[in-house]
This record gives C-alpha cells, structure tokens and sequence, in this order.
C-alpha cells in the first residue's frame, strides 16, 4: 500500500501535524492509472474499502455505498470506475447471478468462492488454493497473474429449507 500524509491530526496545544495513513489499493490503482481523484471516484474507493472482505457487492450496492460517503456520486461513474479498477486487477466480477446482478470480488487473492445458487450467498476459501498456483504453472508453463475459481451448490440453509429442488 502506499503511504499518504494527511493534516487531521491536533496536538493538545491546538497546532496541526502531519498524519500518515494508508492509501487503500482502489484508490492507488486509479491514481496508478493516471485518473484525477475527484470527489465522486474517491466516494467510490472508501465504499469498495469499507467492503472489502466482507462481502461480495452488486453495482447497486456499491453506488448505494458511495453515496453515503458522497450524495453526488452517478451510477456512470460507479461502472466507469470498476471498469478501470478490473484492468488494474483490482477488482473482479463474479458473473451475474439467477437474477442478472453482477457480483464484484474485492479479495483478489487466489482463493475459491462458493455461491449457492438460491440465496446467492458467496463463501471464500483460502486454505484451498494453497499450491494450485504453483501447480498450473509447472503443468502449462504460464507465468499466472491471477486466478479465479467458482463452485456454485446449495448452501446448508437453503438446503434445510426445502430449496434444493
């Protein structure tokens, strides 16, 4: 992550100090590909943050999100910015759902997601992958710069509830 200084910090005789903090990657990547941080882009990378690791997130939900960061923000700017973010490989979408809602996966570590076809839930684990990357590498020679692996089933709940028709 890159380090950035802000001017937030007070000390108890009322002058301002310089604070560091860490720039999430969302907003490193539009800035890594030369995108001016306007109001609206920068309401979109504080929402994908809060979200990160948390969930698996719509558009919609990510426009409702950055919304509350920042009232302004269009859905345009939503798609514009997940656009550029998935070239960076920032961000990766799941593929629509039974529903045709697109799911963005925050969490571009190697790792499997689970999604059960009735309630859409999505699990992620990591423990899975450990050793897949290396694996494909040796059988085809690729050099790997990413992976995505999805199972799709029938969670436990909505097994119990009958929905496994």
């Amino acid at each position: 992550m890159i380090l950035g200084v802000g001017v937030n910090a007070m000390t108890e005789s009322g002058h301002q100090v310089a604070e560091q903090h860490r720039e999430d990657p969302f907003t490193a990547g539009l800035r890594a590909a030369g995108l001016k941080l306007t109001a609206q882009r920068a309401a979109i990378c504080a929402a994908l943050a809060d979200m990160a690791g948390k969930q698996h997130p719509t558009v919609q939900e990510i426009f409702e999100a950055a919304r509350k960061h920042h009232p302004g923000v269009s859905l345009a700017t939503v798609y514009n910015t997940l656009t550029v973010l998935k070239e960076r490989g920032l961000v990766y979408e799941l593929g629509p759902d039974a529903a045709g809602a697109v799911h963005y996966e925050l969490d571009v570590d190697t790792h499997v997601n689970v999604i059960c076809i009735r309630c859409k839930q999505v699990i992620d684990l990591h423990h899975i992958s450990t050793g897949l990357e290396e694996m494909v590498q040796a059988e085809t020679g690729y050099r790997l710069v990413g992976a995505q692996m999805l199972y799709y089933g029938i969670c436990p709940a909505c097994a119990r509830d009958g929905a496994a028709d």
